[in-house]
């Protein structure tokens, strides 16, 4: 007898649901290619079927619908002639064999459910039209329903109006006519033709069409969306319920690139925490759906669904303007009261009388712009405390000295994940690995762990991201292998992860120096100031490999140059450099080039043997104090005094 695997296509016609569902089965959870030779043979051949496109009923489908979607079913038969293909041979009648061959179906996890009589809520039309054994019926795999219900949304909406009249900086004032003035919207297009026509369908969503429109998310359109696009739910952290998304990608083509967003850096929002003793944290309900959206931009805001598109009345989570007009109206609540990082609010005060204060502040600006908001967790809204989560960082401001460390419940995720096992074993799909290293940055960002220790895998990163990038339909779903090397630095930073170290003195005092670092093509030079004067320096020629490289690589060579030998004391060193890409790579610790990644590597260990933080700044070209003495100037006797460089 052979068991031949067989590519077919179906239709649902019974059960709970009607949607189509497509299921791939491997034997013993294995692959072909992982397969011997001899069981492939004695397991038959994997055969693809052509679909049937009939484009009407089928006999005893009750449904009468032209989507077709595939699955694999079973076929059960004897011994296939030589070059006859994927066609089933006659019915074989070994009992016993067939027992045995049901019990090794049945665990399968995931896969085809084997059924000696047929269920109850499933169509006998549902079942291989393929020969098959009297008493074993093979009904396509169903796939337990992984939609889940969306959380709640509240039916507030913000008074945007009264939000932009407390705006004393005017940025959120910038934002608000691309909520509420058709014409400003249009003019975003970079085609400058704001038409649209894009249809993209989206699949299962029919299911939450009463849910939106009882809290007035969004309306059955009445004309066709100028954009109507794919919308889709992904799972929230408490893993029952899931929040609408909306790929806006054909949208955010079409418009041109949105301001700034004016969100801190995490490491100085880190920082201005960590000076102050008492904090209030609460985060908006909702947040991105408080935000009312004008009749007439609500079109460019549609749902591709079946029957009828539907249009987004509320900020659109997904577009790309929607986070810059968020963040924005978050930073009007907590101006001069504390931080906020998009919809998460945090109220500072040194002392609790002040913290208490800010807090009646906050309450009374939300009020007026009636903005909901509520507590994190099971704390009491509107509760001061010293030690507190708050955008993946736990907080102990209580302590004699600051300090911080990673939500050990988003560490024991990160650590513990499937993504994690896939990448640690070599073979993970892109995805899997896209989604562990982003939680290595932002790891190595709050435990402060300096990235040059992951030259691998950042070099990996880079690449795979670049592959991305260029191709013109990425595939997440690629299976890519991680590089043994990579894997030993992630194996190292998940131990740290693991045993989440508290980080103290996240502030450091300054060094009151600061290093002036530049070069041109032939020469480098450095230069240290403290108390308004240069007490050192030094300047050089570049010889050898490093004459013919690219000035950026020169700028980061004098950069090294000068923490080496110039800087001593510990604490925080300002850096003024005049290339803005040494800028970005000391800021975040790596350099997309291999050779500009060695040498910051070199500056970065000296900095943490010496206990220094480097804080890098860039400064215009004729700002740069070190700038002369790259162009044949020679170095004053120290100390001089500031005009001595020019």
């Amino acid at each position: 007898m052979a068991v031949t695997w067989t590519r077919a296509w179906w239709r649902w016609t019974g059960g709970p649901t009607t949607r189509p569902v497509e299921r791939v089965v491997r034997v013993d959870g294995r692959s072909r290619a992982d397969e011997p030779d001899d069981e492939r043979q004695a397991f038959g051949r994997w055969v693809r079927k052509r679909p049937r496109v009939d484009g009407g009923r089928r006999r005893g489908d009750g449904c009468g619908r032209r989507s077709l979607s595939p699955t694999w079913v079973l076929a059960v038969g004897g011994p296939q002639p030589a070059g006859r293909g994927g066609r089933v041979g006659g019915v074989g009648r070994d009992a016993s064999r067939l027992a045995g061959l049901q019990r090794r179906l049945q665990g399968i996890a995931g896969g085809l459910a084997v059924y000696d009589e047929a269920p109850d809520n499933v169509s006998s039309s549902t079942y291989s039209s393929t020969p098959s054994l009297p008493g074993c019926r093979v009904a396509p795999g169903r796939r337990a329903d992984a939609g889940l219900p969306l959380a709640r949304v509240t039916s507030n909406r913000i008074d945007v109006e009264a939000l932009a009249a407390m705006d004393g900086v005017g940025r959120f004032r910038e934002v608000l006519p691309m909520l509420m003035d058709p014409v400003a919207f249009a003019e975003a297009f970079v085609s400058g033709d704001a038409a649209g026509g894009c249809r993209v369908p989206s699949r299962g969503m029919e299911r939450h069409r009463a849910t939106l429109r009882s809290c007035g998310v969004a309306s059955d359109a009445r004309s066709r969306p100028a954009f109507a696009m794919k919308a889709f739910t992904t799972p929230k952290k408490d893993g029952r319920t899931a929040r609408l998304v909306l790929d806006a990608r054909p949208l955010n083509d079409a418009m041109r690139r949105p301001p700034s967003m004016d969100l801190p850096r995490l490491r100085d929002f880190i920082a201005e925490v960590e000076r102050h003793r008492f904090a209030m944290q609460c985060d908006g309900v909702s947040y991105f759906y408080q935000f009312p959206v004008d009749a007439s931009i609500s079109r460019y805001f549609g749902i591709g669904m079946k029957g009828c598109d539907m249009l987004l009345n509320v900020l659109c989570m997904g577009w790309s303007w929607a986070p810059c007009i968020a963040q924005r109206a978050s930073n009007v609540l907590v101006r001069d009261l504390g931080l906020a990082w998009v919809d998460n609010f945090l109220v500072l005060g040194g002392t609790l009388d002040e913290a208490e204060r800010n807090v009646a502040v906050f309450r009374k600006r939300a009020q007026a712009a009636r903005v909901e908001v509520r507590a994190e967790g099971d704390d009491a809204l509107w509760q001061v405390r010293s030690r507190f989560v708050c955008v993946g960082v736990e907080f102990d401001l209580a302590a004699e000295t600051q300090r911080h460390r990673l939500d050990p419940a988003w560490a024991e995720r990160w650590v513990g994940g499937s993504g994690m096992t896939a990448v640690l074993s070599g073979r993970a799909t892109a995805r899997q690995f896209a989604e562990v290293f982003g939680g290595a940055v932002w790891a190595t960002d709050i435990l402060a762990v300096p990235r040059c220790h992951f030259a691998a895998l950042l070099s990996f990163a880079g690449r795979l991201g670049g592959r991305m990038v260029d191709a013109a339909a990425p595939v997440w779903d690629e299976v890519v292998d991680v590089p043994p090397s990579a894997r030993r630095e992630l194996g190292a930073l998940r131990k740290i992860v693991r045993e989440n170290p508290w980080v103290v003195g996240g502030v450091p005092e300054d060094t009151g120096s600061v290093l002036w670092t530049d070069a041109s093509s032939r020469a480098w030079a450095a230069l240290l100031e403290a108390e308004g004067r240069f007490v050192d320096g030094r300047q050089g020629v570049f010889a050898g490999p490093d004459a013919d490289a690219h000035i950026n690589l020169k700028e980061m060579l004098a950069f090294a140059e000068g923490v080496v030998r110039l800087c001593w004391a510990p604490g925080a060193q300002r850096c003024r450099i005049d290339n803005a890409a040494v800028v970005g790579a000391v800021a975040k610790g790596s350099s997309s080039s291999y050779a500009a990644n060695r040498v910051l590597s070199r500056s970065l260990r000296v900095a943490e043997r010496r206990r220094i933080v480097l804080c890098p700044g860039w400064v215009p070209s004729g700002e740069q104090q070190a700038d002369p003495h790259t162009r044949g100037a020679s170095l004053p006797r120290f100390p001089a005094p500031l005009s001595a460089s020019r």
